[in-house]
């Protein structure tokens, strides 16, 4: 069984503990959460690639960081970091669910049709600060949504911009899977994509809706990003009126009618809207 005595004399815990003075008491009032640390930790020994990971999610282990306390998180290891640092600027994505094959596609380097160009347009006077206000960018399946964004991001991040790349559903799983454990995490999380210089919100409307979802992580990002005009992109299936009965979540509810139309009056400040029309090409490549 983890005693203090093991946790000080961890080779990670250990001078973190020392560095921060971290007293006896409070490492025995949160053995669970050094427990934790440590046992994710000793997972990475001997590892050599992320095909043998045996952490919990690929990858990822956890630490520690002290913010007037001691505040556990979440670090990349060095092979997940290599996947997604390419290049020396992308330790500029703040939070990063672009797909593994699209992170090298810049938005100067991309192959758009005719269907995309006047969004490529657009995205592109966002590349060179023509435009400060976001995009809500509607399309069906497979018309290149996902794949233009991609490619904006990465030429954000090759610029030295601070960016957060979410696919919307996979986002709320996790944070709902972290919240009763692990609540610090979230709100890290949170005031990262509050704060980034550009938001990407990709598939919003895809996730299954709760009060949770809406009210404490979706609304506090949006209006913290409306105050602060910070650039926000949005892509869905859903248009905004769509959108907007996703979001009322039980319609019977006034309250919750109402806390839609707050959420999506700050989607309509953040961002103007652009319908994406064009065939689904992953139909057409597998065919």
């Amino acid at each position: 069984m983890t005693d203090i005595k093991n946790i000080k004399e961890d080779p990670y815990l250990g001078p973190f503990i020392a560095e921060h003075k971290v007293s006896d008491e409070f490492i025995k009032e949160n053995l669970n959460m050094f427990s934790r640390i440590m046992d994710s930790r000793n997972r990475c020994t001997g590892c050599r690639g992320l095909e043998q990971c045996t952490q919990s999610s690929q990858g990822q282990k956890l630490a520690l960081d002290y913010l007037g306390t001691v505040v556990e998180e979440i670090e990349y290891c060095r092979y997940a970091r290599k996947n997604i640092d390419r290049d020396e600027h992308a330790g500029n994505y703040v939070y990063c669910d672009i797909p593994a094959e699209m992170l090298d596609v810049t938005l100067e380097e991309v192959n758009y049709t005719e269907d995309q160009r006047e969004l490529y347009a657009r995205l592109l006077g966002i590349l060179h600060g023509k435009s400060d206000k976001g995009l809500y960018i509607v399309g069906a399946l497979g018309t290149g949504k996902t794949y233009l964004c991609s490619a904006l991001a990465n030429s954000l991040v090759k610029k030295g911009e601070k960016v957060a790349f979410v696919k919307v559903s996979d986002f709320f799983n996790d944070m709902k899977a972290n919240i009763v454990n692990n609540s610090q995490t979230v709100d890290r999380t949170i005031n990262r994509l509050k704060k980034a210089d550009y938001l990407f919100l990709d598939d919003i409307g895809a996730e299954t809706v709760s009060q949770f979802v809406r009210d404490d992580i979706l609304f506090r990002i949006l209006d913290h990003r409306m105050a602060h005009h910070l650039t926000t992109i949005f892509t869905s299936n859903l248009d905004k009126e769509a959108l907007y009965k996703h979001y009322q979540y039980d319609r019977y509810e006034k309250s919750n009618i109402m806390k839609a139309e707050r959420l999506m009056e700050r989607i309509d400040i953040l961002a103007e809207d652009y319908v994406l029309t064009g065939k689904n090409m992953r139909r057409l490549q597998d065919a």
